[in-house]
């Protein structure tokens, strides 16, 4: 019995609030004027209302966090766009950087060799795979005048030759391969010698002059161009640096140890001599 009248006291209780929280909306609701009792009722629901604004307030503060987390997160993910864009565009500023200067140097290579004719810019499109002496392949081939066994070459000395060829593309032997023999002279017309590849240079990039008097006094630090005594490149390219001289094998010669002009891991392009004065002579006595 108890538990009826305590339930039905309940009922009567929200059924009094109802009728108050009505009451109260149709006050609100009299274009502003107030209804007779208005008095009472906001005394009455002034508890209820200081009640709400407090949960709403609490609720606000309680939001907060997650609504300007939601706006932090937008932000964040407008910066990534906008930082990705900027790192495109100076990946692209880099490369026209990087062009303009081989192009610079190109131009410095026909100045310096006017009876020399070049094709145009070629550039790299990829490596031979598990070549340990860095051959790699051109975006041009027979279709714009380049023919086997023409030098390559960039702007800051010689590269290697073509050694298979297509119309459109072809591939480029480096100086690093040891079946790659060019005619080489240090650059004061003293020392000369052959320049080779070797497997065991070519892991650090590098190659070597062989042929050298047990005796030679070439230094370190001097500069070796070509000679065309080879007959695969024209004379006066640059080939290298004196790195160290050794000893060769069968102790009655020297070799000296070339760091090449190119730089293989930075280049991106280069240009074909497809031809010079004696390039016929050459290639006949191949």
């Amino acid at each position: 019995m108890g538990d009826f009248f305590r339930r039905h006291r309940f009922r009567i209780l929200i059924c009094i609030i109802a009728l108050l929280v009505g009451m109260m909306l149709y006050t609100v609701t009299q274009s502003g004027s107030a209804a007779p009792g208005s008095g009472i009722l906001n005394t009455l629901l002034r508890p209820l209302q200081s009640a709400a604004n407090s949960i709403s307030e609490k609720s606000e503060s309680l939001l907060a966090p997650f609504t300007k987390s939601n706006a932090y997160q937008q932000e964040i993910e407008q910066l990534k766009k906008e930082n990705a864009a900027l790192k495109n565009e100076l990946t692209d500023f880099e490369e026209t950087k990087q062009q303009l200067l081989e192009l610079q140097q190109f131009m410095g290579i026909k100045e310096e060799h006017e009876t020399h004719t070049y094709s145009a810019p070629c550039t790299i499109i990829g490596y031979v795979t598990n070549d340990p002496y860095r051959s790699f392949i051109i975006n041009r081939g027979s279709d714009d005048g380049i023919s086997l066994h023409d030098p390559v070459v960039t702007g800051e000395g010689i590269v290697g030759v073509i050694s298979t060829l297509s119309p459109s593309s072809a591939t480029v032997q480096t100086i690093l391969s040891p079946d790659l023999s060019i005619g080489a002279i240090s650059a004061d017309n003293k020392y000369t010698g052959i320049v080779e590849g070797e497997i065991l240079l070519a892991e650090s990039t590098q190659c070597r002059m062989i042929y050298l008097d047990r005796d030679t006094s070439l230094e370190e630090g001097s500069l070796i161009t070509t000679s065309s005594a080879s007959g695969l490149f024209p004379k006066g390219y640059l080939i290298g640096t004196v790195e160290e001289l050794r000893p060769m094998e069968s102790g009655l010669s020297k070799y000296a140890v070339i760091t090449p002009a190119v730089d293989f891991e930075a280049m991106t392009s280069v240009v074909v001599i497809t031809d010079y004065p004696g390039k016929g002579e050459a290639h006949e006595s191949d």
